[in-house]
Parts: structure tokens; sequence; C-alpha cells
């Protein structure tokens, strides 16, 4: 089985090491469009989970805007046993979103161990020679600290571009659209400030009063 799937990702990936003659030029190019791919798709993937479970997701941002305002407002009355009971709604509400998220993003990393699997069986005894002695790396690294630094600029240079492509500029706005239900939710910060505003406006009017 994983030997077909090596053979699979022969035909897939080999074509990309093979657009310039310089052989290292042609591991960097390479690799690069490999990692390139890899936030390509990864993307892809984040969205379509997304897109799965947008319905869920919304409705615990509904969710969580409802217990957090219930609890601000809460505040403002000077209950504190219901404020207490609210904010613990609020955060297990927050803890499902968390792990939620977490769990959706994992999907953008789907890609990378097959293309490490490949570059382990491709290049895994190759050693790049560095001009001087790294701590933790010694004088030398290998395709994982390679890939992983192309795949950092990458993963940069995407974000640099993907919302001037059709596709996924409309699927960011997506993302940003489910967020938007956050903005609703009121902070304890407005709360104290107000108190604060009221709290000046009295030691003003009390010292208009003395004089």
């Amino acid at each position: 089985m994983l030997r077909g799937l090596f053979l699979l990702l022969d035909r897939l990936f080999l074509p990309a090491y093979h657009l310039v003659r310089d052989p290292v030029l042609a591991y960097f190019l390479g690799t690069f469009l490999l990692a390139l791919g890899c936030v390509v798709l990864g993307q892809l993937l984040l969205y379509l989970i997304v897109a799965v479970n947008r319905n869920h997701t919304e409705s615990l941002l509904a969710e969580l805007v409802h217990w957090n305002n219930l609890a601000v407002e809460a505040v403002e009355r000077g209950e504190g046993e219901a404020y207490r009971t609210f904010n613990q709604e609020a955060n297990q509400v927050f803890g499902k979103l968390f792990f939620l998220h977490l769990a959706q993003s994992s999907a953008f990393l789907v890609p990378v161990p097959f293309v490490l699997y490949w570059m382990q069986v491709r290049f895994g005894a190759i050693e790049f020679p560095l001009p001087f002695r790294v701590p933790f790396l010694g004088n030398t690294v290998h395709y994982l600290f390679t890939f992983g630094m192309l795949y950092l600029f990458a993963y940069w240079f995407f974000g640099l571009i993907k919302r001037r492509l059709p596709f996924f500029s409309r699927w960011e706005r997506r993302l940003e659209e489910t967020g938007a239900t956050v903005r609703r939710m009121r902070s304890l910060a407005e709360v104290l400030e107000e108190r604060v505003r009221l709290a000046e406006n009295d030691r003003d009017r009390a010292g208009k009063n003395s004089a």
C-alpha cells in the first residue's frame, strides 16, 4: 500500500523537480512548488470543513453572544450571581468554539505529511552544508529544514496574493461574514467606561454645587 502511495506521489511531485537543469536550483524550486501546493490544498480543505460546519459554527457564535451580553447586562444591574451563571455558560460555549476552530485549522496541514513521506524516501540521504555551525542543527540541514523554511515562505507568499484571486477572495469574505457575529458582543469594558464617565460627571456636579 505504501509503495503504491509512493509511486502515485512520484508521478505527482517529480515534474516539479525537472523544471530546470541545475540540480540544486531544481531541488529548491521543486520543494517550494510542493510547499505552495500544500498551502493551497490546505486552504481548500479548510474552506470545505468550514462550509460543512458553517451552520453549527454560526449557532455557537450566536449562543456565545447571547450569554456574553446577558452577563454584561447582569453586571450593569449589579447582579453578581446572575453574572457568574451567564459567564459560565459563555465560557462553555467559547470552549466548544475554540476546539472546533482548532479541529478545522488542522485540516490546513493535512497535505504536509504526504509530502514529507515522499521527500524522506527521495531526499532523506541528502545534506546541505551550512556556512557556520548552528545550535541544534550542526553544520548541515536535511529535507525537513529546507521544506519547513520554504513552506513558511509559501504560506507568506500565498497570504499576499489570495485576496486577489477570485475564488479565494470570495471565501475569505465568507469567513469574515461568519465572524461578524462576534462583533455584536458587548464588553465589560463598555460597562466600566460608562461607570467611570458617570462617576466623573457626579464629581463635576458635586464640585459645582460646593462652589
